[in-house]
């Protein structure tokens, strides 16, 4: 994947106080989208890849080096977001939720390692928090460095995006797929109900269409008329799409959300690519 920085003429780094930063962080991608004072018009996109995966004890100081280094990241924003990508992560309904000792939750589900502390957040679609593992000395760095930031994982806008979705679909079920680099998240939306959401690791094309069609035969999905949507970093499985429609008649590929917009600089920009940090603008 290529490293992409596209910034609108209209930016004015000295508005930064009255724009909104929300930055997306994993094992393999650095990438932030800005909004403008109105909060949905997109005007800038930075991405950058690694050459190899970064290891948990190495985050906070590669996120110490690209704050300090971009001259878009060392001002002081309205709102920051960040979101640390993980394909672990637990789902706990609010009614059984517990803010004094959230790490009693997440040990039922998976290991917790030593550096790592477990931070939640609220998905008021589905009254529900989500309950995500980060390195805790990378939780320190950014909150060091980002004024006002708060936290998120990918459920958060994939949940949020979906359930907006799907809302006037009282009798239809839905199943949206997200691409990361090694890991797929899958979310099944029935009756305006969130049935499903997991992330399962994917170490090639055939993982990732395996997992896709064992949710459709698992919760007896019609092939023909349960609609997929796809989004992510689909390329990284090449012929992944051509196998799904061999299977499925209503296979789509996501694009930016209706209810935003976004400068000219964003016309060459592939739009699937950037459904989660986009929709990180409807979390709280």
């Amino acid at each position: 994947m290529r490293n992409i920085a596209v910034i609108d003429d209209t930016f004015d780094i000295e508005l930064a106080s009255t724009y909104h930063l929300s930055i997306q962080y994993c094992s393999r991608n650095f990438s932030f989208v800005i909004r403008d004072a109105s909060g949905t018009n997109f005007i800038a996109y930075k991405s950058h890849w690694f050459d190899k995966p970064v290891q948990k004890q190495e985050m906070a100081d590669q996120i110490r080096g690209f704050l300090n280094a971009d001259s878009f990241l060392t001002r002081s924003y309205k709102s920051v977001q960040f979101l640390y990508q993980t394909p672990v992560s637990v789902l706990v309904p609010s009614a059984l939720f517990r803010k004094e000792n959230p790490e009693a939750y997440f040990r039922f589900s998976a290991d917790l390692l030593e550096e790592e502390k477990v931070h939640y957040r609220k998905i008021p679609s589905i009254d529900a928090f989500v309950l995500f593992p980060m390195p805790e000395d990378l939780i320190n760095q950014v909150s060091f460095m980002l004024d006002k930031v708060q936290f998120f994982h990918q459920a958060c806008p994939q949940i949020e995006a979906a359930m907006a979705e799907t809302s006037g679909s009282a009798d239809s079920s839905q199943v949206f797929a997200h691409i990361n680099p090694g890991s797929a998240d899958l979310l099944v939306v029935k009756q305006n109900k969130l049935i499903l959401y997991n992330s399962f690791v994917i170490k090639n094309t055939e993982d990732l269409v395996f997992f896709i069609l064992y949710l459709y035969e698992q919760f007896g999905l019609s092939q023909e008329e349960t609609a997929l949507n796809l989004s992510g970093f689909l390329e990284r499985y090449p012929g992944a799409i051509e196998l799904l429609n061999q299977y499925l008649k209503q296979a789509e590929i996501s694009k930016f959300p209706k209810e935003y917009s976004f400068s000219n600089c964003f016309s060459d920009i592939v739009q699937h690519h950037l459904v989660s940090i986009i929709n990180l603008s409807r979390c709280e």
